[in-house]
């Protein structure tokens, strides 16, 4: 039907023009495309699947590997082809996997989601001081002893065997994601193979390795070359967008340069690649499907496109403003039409909304003819206030969900996504095979099972080691207070959040130590002041005194302490007491004596109660000391061991902030929270006038009691994975167990255990706990007990037992185990569970031990003990074996550990104290976890028909379902509620009913730049995986612009597509925008994840400034590297949980451990590293960094066994996890600062007085030596940056004039980012001509920091927010010079200038030039109130002490300041400038004379003969182009520019000489097909475009 309507068309259209003129030309439109690549070779696509296949499970990666081996063993073919080794690898996969993972596979290969692993393994061998190179398989025997090839490998395994102790031998570093051959664990010899799987000399190793797996543990890592591969070229990736803004034209900024063939880049493309991008989809129209499908209507077929692209209209139209207002509810509704013509679920509809929201500035004008129907209109409202109401998304806001769990759209990082979804799948394969499936699953999947306010547990304040200061209920201080609860809810003006209500709905109670004085005076004055100014809080305490119990009042403080308290709490009033405690602490005598006495104590108490006997209060049996234990009883609940610690309703607050500082913070933000509580608890009725408010307090399911950290905050959440298949019974036994893979182990334990529960009936129960302990110690058997007793007690909980025998039990006859397994497997289970109790009771054991007693005399009445003798005689200890086995590999325990499984979740080792008031709080904790909500909603379904198969599904999946163990919120799920979905809402079913489908909801705005970059990703997860889809419109209305003022691509593909001779497709993975408009002005910005560090390497426009009508050729092409991926974290000193900042970090390997190197902020201690895929190894730097601290642990990286002072992190993804370093001050450095001066003796050292010689601590030794043999203390340091080929023509010309203008050296240092790949290319012949050093560097905008979305307002961030961590701490001063000056003095001048302790100086805006008056904003509003007599500064010229600047933190306080003001759009409108003189009272500005930089706009012309440098500053009123105003105001520019360009014509004329030709269409590996060493591939080193006579060993965010 679609093609008659296409043929029916073009007749209609083309039959007239047939008739009487000849067809008009195809219109041809110059396209723009963009692509990006990895710096690294390609990776084997066999070798990517094999680690797919690892992330299953190790044991599906060596199936994968032996049916490659059998293959090769087959195949007879040269070198592989992509498309072979990705057949290969799919046909594998439908043996080993199930189609949803296949297809997960497809995705992973689109992807190239593991070429970061293969690459990381490369880097391994090529930096572990391997001093081998191999063709095809080398082996690490350990002691630096290598093999190639098997020859070499049997020589040396010969000779390793014939050593005396050959396990002696050093083994070789071995990392996380090491692949272990099964079987091999346990020996006690290591070996390292790395090996390509695509050789048969790898195999043949592989086999002989195979063979003797008794006597080594054999570790295999890939070894892939590129000799076998047809395709050598670099990698291009998908999973980033591209995005062409519209640029202002009101200032010309364009070079008026013509462009040079051969002046960078890629060959021309030819018109038919071109007519092939143009074939995309135009107006729904597939061009390339259509003429492949009609060949003979090919010249009909380029009509219709040359008409549909001018009826369309390419160029850009001026609305009016009154047509904006519908624009979004327009896109909706053509959208919903496209959808209703196929039922609402044709994946035409998101065509549709890509094409809209991707090329909406020339869509917008086709919107306006679309009428939106009211009832689309009326709904579309309607679900908006649902949107706003349940889940807090505004008109126009965005929210993604998959499974109910939401996703952030402003951060589309499809690798990240892609884990996640995998992830996901994994539970959704699990409940699919419990037969949970499609509307049930959904239900499931819905469900909020994450607990509120995340899980924070308090235990029982009503305790008699608690002494309450005040009682708001019964004290007549507050008998003026209303008393109704429903005085929560109440309106107040002004809104209080204390509001004054005689109830005790805030219980504060701190514990502390009274002898801690300075630990305890701040908290204890401000808790005091709480009572003194009548807040609604009481207030208790709860005393810990010495646990000596020879003391007394008399000889510790602590006791004299308490037992005043106690005196004056019985005596006077409780209050008088607090009182008495905070007036000895702030005492004379306790300020001088820096600490308590008892005397100080004493004497204090004598003065306000001369008459007492000292010895009935404060000596031996005073009965003021009655109660003194109660206070670490209490403690004991709470399970820590430090004071002081406060609670709030019983619920611990943060340790760290009990100081002077946040302690009040603290209390009010959990306030805030409670208070919160409390109105829910009022507004549902559950908290009335006649609740007892503490009792309604401690009666919450949050109140434990007892708490414990190894339940509620364990240092690594362990989650059992039950989705593997289990063993018959009938093959239930020890070798058959041990062959299993871990998933199916569990689920084998899981269906071979049996529970004792409270009732006998088959009744459900949402907590399965599996108690792991011995019960032939004592000890075991009493924390057994504890747990059978709970069984009798619990609704909710079942019990199983796994044993854990320790080796002295092993040794025994294991009677008791024996006896406690045949009655669970024999007995019904009460009977079992009563038989058990009476076993485990010690005096019986004992009787049992002795011979008194059998087993048989604690026969409990109906117990079949024909079946439990038989049971007895014929259990053997295999059993044992396996459970043994269990509780060792798969959950970390040794032999006799005692252990808890929860749900899945692994609690353990436990403690001894371990017991019933735990196993309680473990219970309560799975349950807020929502594992009752589960088993109610699974009951509700009628899916399951015993109570036994729901329990033990709610045991298998409560625990992924809630996401316990993950950060707050990252697994809440949540049910997409809307009011209505006829009109408004785009269905999408699965491709496959029969499978488990992924259930996404993205709640959107058809034009809003979420829509831009979601959508296309839901495109390809559904042409991808199996997903249900549904967008709902959340539109804007009454809009008063345009909405989108960019074009969009999201270069993300859903399966790998080749050519004919197998490569990889061309076109796979391009950006491509064939159909722009000609004649605007767009720049091309690359939209990456936050992790990666991409610059263009290959582009002959000017990718900043592109006018396709004045482009010569085909169109315009970017082509980008991913030179590096982020390794970001944050650093802490473990004593205060403060940033050390300053400190610095390197990053290297083992051969070469300073390669990056990092500082660390005042912000939330971050920092970043530029990595790529390999093992790094991560120190701090020698220096004082070094000097001051040592690395004490971290989360994220881990302890390097060959160097305690250094860490090891593994990256091998394009996805990066954030890095927790803690470091520790060494001893005697406890009052250094990195930052300070250690020879200034606490006298601060400013500009002009002694830097040089402060500076010198910060470098390390190579530094200095470096240094002193350069003689580089006398350098100019310039700092610029430019961003197109207009301002880096004038960046060159600048350049040149700072140079002719000085004999000092000097180092130009540029921000990489925004440079060009024709400016990196020339620099290193400008520096060499000149003589200059220059350094290009870079720092990623922290993703923490609210980022702007125009290129240049990120261009203005750069100058101003990173110069602390920009520079290496070596850089003392740095002088910024903007691109378009021209110097005309010596800049040493500048340097060497007295700052007068300011951090920097910058020259005020002239006000000279009179006509300019009206422009001079800074001159009224909030400016002139703001600066009052100071002058608003340019940001053109500064120059900054690096050292003043970050040793007051500069850099840190401008970042605060800048995120707070950022988050209005009408703030900082020149960012650059306006944040230095916002902050000029927290950062003084050293106002620089004002012939340092003078401007035509806004200086007069006679100040102009004194000017030492000239600005091109855009003139507001003249609107001037700059490249005419330069050549009109500065004299030298032509001269300058004459020069430039002559040595611009010498550069290309050496390099074509060079060169001898251009370059190819794809980057290569330089080598390549030249004899290049095998598996030593050599990347195309740019590294001299980084770094011109660079005097530093390590470059400062160097390139790796």
């Amino acid at each position: 039907m679609q093609l008659l309507f296409l043929l029916s068309l073009l007749t209609a259209l083309f039959s007239p023009l047939a008739r009487t003129d000849p067809a008009p030309p195809p219109v041809k439109l110059k396209p723009v495309t963009a692509a990006l690549y990895t710096r690294w070779a390609q990776t084997p696509l066999l070798v990517e699947a094999s680690e797919f296949f690892f992330d299953e499970s190790p044991t599906l990666f060596w199936s994968f590997l032996s049916r490659v081996q059998a293959h090769l063993k087959a195949r007879t073919q040269g070198p592989w082809t992509d498309e072979q080794q990705h057949d290969l690898a799919v046909e594998i996969s439908q043996t080993l996997l199930s189609p949803v993972k296949q297809n997960f596979l497809g995705l992973a290969l689109a992807l190239r989601f593991y070429s970061a692993r293969v690459q990381m393994y490369r880097q391994i061998v090529e930096t572990e001081n391997i001093t081998r190179v191999c063709a095809d398989v080398l082996v690490d025997f350990g002691d630096g002893m290598h093999a190639c090839g098997l020859e070499e490998v049997k020589a040396a395994w010969t000779l390793t065997s014939d050593l005396e102790n050959p396990e002696k031998i050093k083994k070789p570093q071995l990392i996380s994601v090491d692949h272990h051959y099964p079987g091999s664990r346990d020996a006690k010899r290591t070996v390292i193979v790395y090996g390509n799987i695509l050789r048969p000399e790898f195999w043949a190793v592989h086999e002989l390795l195979v063979a003797h797996t008794d006597q080594v543990r054999y570790i295999f890592r890939h070894y892939a070359d590129s000799r076998d591969l047809v395709n050598v070229s670099k990698i291009r990736i998908p999973g980033y967008g591209v995005e062409m803004a519209i640029k202002s034209t009101e200032y010309k900024a364009q070079d008026d340069s013509k462009i040079k063939e051969g002046d960078g880049a890629l060959d021309e493309q030819t018109d038919e690649v071109v007519d092939e991008e143009l074939d995309t989809d135009i107006e729904g129209f597939d061009f390339g499907k259509l003429k492949s499908r009609l060949p003979e209507k090919k010249d009909q077929l380029e009509q219709l496109k040359s008409f549909l692209l001018l009826s369309s209209g390419t160029e850009l139209q001026q609305l009016k403003a009154w047509q904006y207002q519908d624009l979004s509810l327009q896109a909706a509704e053509k959208s919903l039409r496209v959808a209703s013509l196929h039922g609402g679920s044709s994946t035409d509809a998101l065509r549709t909304l890509r094409d809209i929201s991707q090329n909406f500035p020339t869509q917008a004008p086709t919107l306006l003819k679309i009428p939106v129907r009211e009832d689309v209109k009326a709904e579309i409202e309607r679900n908006r206030e649902f949107f706003a109401h349940y889940h807090s998304i505004e008109a126009g806001g965005a929210a993604l969900f998959v499974n109910g769990i939401q996703h952030d759209t402003d951060v589309t990082d499809i690798y990240v996504l892609f884990e996640k979804l995998r992830e996901e799948n994994r539970l959704m394969e699990s409940l699919h095979g419990f037969g949970i499936q499609g509307p049930d699953m959904t239900s499931i999947l819905e469900l909020d099972l994450h607990p509120t306010g995340g899980a924070k547990y308090g235990i029982d304040i009503r305790h008699p080691a608690v002494h309450f200061v005040n009682d708001l209920e019964k004290d007549k201080r507050y008998a003026e207070w209303p008393t109704s609860v429903r005085e929560l809810v109440r309106q107040s003006f002004p809104p209080t959040l204390l509001k004054a209500i005689r109830r005790n709905f805030y219980n504060l109670i701190l514990v502390v130590d009274p002898a801690e004085m300075k630990a305890n005076h701040d908290i204890l004055q401000l808790t005091e002041s709480f009572y003194v100014h009548k807040l609604p809080i009481r207030v208790g305490l709860v005393f810990i005194t010495t646990d000596s119990t020879d003391s007394t009042g008399l000889t510790d403080p602590s006791i004299a302490m308490y037992n005043a308290y106690r005196y004056m709490q019985e005596k006077k009033t409780p209050q008088a007491a607090l009182s008495f405690l905070t007036d000895v602490y702030y005492s004379k005598e306790a300020k001088e004596k820096g600490s308590l006495t008892p005397e100080i104590v004493i004497d204090a108490f004598k003065a306000k109660f001369p008459q007492e006997t000292l010895e009935e209060v404060f000596g031996a049996g005073s009965q003021y000391e009655e109660g003194r234990n109660d206070g670490r009883k209490f403690l004991e609940k709470l399970n820590i061991n430090q004071t002081p610690t406060a609670l709030l309703n019983g619920v611990l607050l943060d340790g760290s902030r009990l100081n002077a500082d946040e302690f009040e913070n603290e209390v009010l933000q959990n306030l805030v929270a409670v208070y919160g509580s409390l109105q829910r608890d009022v507004m549902s009725g559950s908290l009335t006038d006649y609740s007892d408010v503490v009792e309604f307090l401690m009666s919450k399911p949050h109140i434990v009691p007892r708490l414990n950290s190894l339940i509620l905050a364990p240092s690594e959440y362990r989650i059992l994975d039950f989705s593997g298949q289990s063993l018959d019974p009938e093959r239930y036994t020890f070798a058959n167990f041990e062959a299993l893979k871990s998933a199916d182990k569990v689920a084998t334990m899981a269906s071979a255990s049996f529970y004792l529960t409270k009732h006998e009936e088959g009744d459900a129960h949402p907590v399965t706990l599996w108690i792991v302990t011995d019960p032939e110690t004592a000890a075991g058997r009493e924390l057994l007990y504890a747990a059978v007793k709970h069984s009798k007690a619990s609704n909710d909980v079942r019990i199983g037992i796994i044993y854990n025998p320790s080796e002295s039990s092993l040794a025994g006859d294991l009677r008791i185990s024996k006896a406690i397994q045949v009655a669970l497997e024999t007995q019904p289970m009460n009977l079992a569970r009563n038989f058990i109790t009476k076993l485990l009771k010690e005096e019986n054991v004992a009787e049992i031990a002795v011979g008194t007693k059998t087993l048989q005399d604690f026969e409990v009445n109906g117990m079949d003990m024909v079946a439990f003798n038989s049971g007895l005689e014929q259990v053997s200890t295999d059993f044992l074996k396996i459970h043994s086995s269990f509780a060792q590999h798969e959950l970390n325990l040794k032999p006799g550990e005692t252990g808890a499984v929860a749900n899945g979740y692994v609690v353990g080792p436990l403690q001894k104290d371990f017991g019933a008031d735990d196993i309680d709080l473990l219970e309560k904790y799975i349950e807020s976890y929502g594992a009752v909500k589960l088993s109610n909603e699974l009951h509700r379904l009628h899916i399951f028909p015993s109570g036994e198969k729901l329990s033990d599904v709610v045991m298998m999946t409560s625990a992924l379902l809630s996401g316990l163990g993950s950060t707050e919120d990252a697994k809440k799920r949540t049910k997409v509620l809307y009011s209505e979905n006829e009109n408004s809402i785009i269905n999408i079913e699965s491709r496959n009913p029969q499978q488990p489908a992924f259930d996404i909801s993205f709640i959107v705005d058809p034009v809003s730049k979420e829509a831009q970059k979601i959508i296309p990703v839901l495109m390809v997860l559904h042409e991808a995986l199996n997903c249900r889809i549904r967008v709902l419109m959340n539109c804007r209305d009454k809009l008063s612009e345009l909405p989108l003022k960019s074009f969009y691509r999201m270069v993300l593909e859903p399966r790998l597509t080749f050519t004919d001779n197998g490569s990889i497709s061309p076109n796979f993975a391009v950006a491509r925008f064939p159909a722009l408009p000609q004649t605007a002005l767009l720049t091309m910005n690359l939209l990456p994840p936050d992790n990666w560090l991409t610059e263009a390497t290959s582009a002959v426009h000017d990718l900043d400034n592109i006018r396709l009508e004045e482009v010569d050729g085909w169109g315009v092409y970017g082509g980008f590297e991913l030179m590096n991926l982020l390794l970001e974290g944050s650093a802490k000193d473990q004593s205060n949980e403060q940033p050390p900042r300053g400190t610095q970090f390197i990053l290297g390997t083992s051969s070469n451990p300073n390669i990056v190197d990092t500082i660390v902020m005042a912000n939330l201690g971050y920092f970043q590293f530029k990595a790529n895929p390999g093992s790094w190894t991560i120190k701090l730097r020698e220096g004082r960094s070094r000097d001051i601290y040592a690395i004490a642990s971290s989360d994220g990286a881990e302890k390097d066994g060959t160097d305690e002072e250094q860490l090891r992190v593994v990256l091998g993804s394009f996805s990066t996890k954030m890095m927790k370093i803690y470091v520790k001050k060494r001893i005697g450095m406890e009052k250094e600062d990195v930052l300070s001066d250690p020879k200034a003796a606490g006298v601060e050292k400013i500009a002009g007085t002694g830097i040089l010689d402060s500076i010198s601590n910060y470098w390390s030794p190579e530094e200095k030596k470096a240094l002193e043999a350069s003689g580089s203390d006398d350098v100019i340091n310039i700092f610029s940056l430019a961003s197109g080929h207009l301002y880096e023509r004038f960046l060159r010309l600048m350049m040149l004039s700072v140079v002719k203008n000085t004999k000092t050296p000097v180092k130009f240092w540029f921000l990489k980012n925004y440079l060009s790949p024709q400016f990196k290319e020339f620099i290193p012949f400008m520096a060499a001509r000149y003589n200059f050093q220059f350094e290009l560097v870079e720092y990623k905008w922290p993703r923490w920091l609210h980022h702007q979305s125009e290129k240049q307002r990120v261009i203005w961030g750069y100058k101003i927010l990173f110069l602390d961590v920009l520079f290496p701490l070596s850089v003392k001063k740095i002088i910024f010079v903007d691109a378009d000056q021209i110097v005309r003095t010596d800049m040493k001048e500048l340097r060497d200038l007295d700052l007068e302790g300011a951090p920097y100086g910058y020259t005020p805006f002239c006000e000279s030039r009179k006509e300019m008056e009206g422009f001079r904003f800074w001159k009224n509003g909030y400016w002139a109130s703001h600066l009052g007599h100071r002058r608003y500064h340019i940001s053109a010229l500064y120059v900054v002490d690096l050292v003043r600047f970050r040793k007051i933190a500069a850099g840190d306080r401008l970042r605060a300041q800048y995120q707070g003001l950022s988050q209005d759009p009408n703030s900082l409108s020149n960012l650059d400038q306006d944040l230095p003189n916002n902050m000029i009272y927290q950062v003084p500005i050293k106002s620089l004379p004002q012939e340092w930089l003078w401007c035509e706009t806004w200086c007069d012309d006679a100040s102009k003969v004194d000017a030492k440098t000239i600005d091109l500053c855009n003139n507001p009123l003249t609107k001037e182009p700059k490249l005419t105003a330069a050549m009109r105001i500065i004299p030298e520019w032509k001269a300058y520019d004459e020069e430039v360009r002559r040595l611009q014509d010498e550069f290309q004329a050496d390099k074509k000489r060079l060169s001898g030709g251009g370059q190819g269409a794809e980057p290569r590996l330089s080598g390549a097909g030249q004899g290049a060493e095998p598996m030593q591939p050599v990347l195309e080193d740019d590294s001299e475009n980084d770094v011109f006579v660079h005097s530093r060993p390590a470059a400062h965010g160097g390139e790796l």
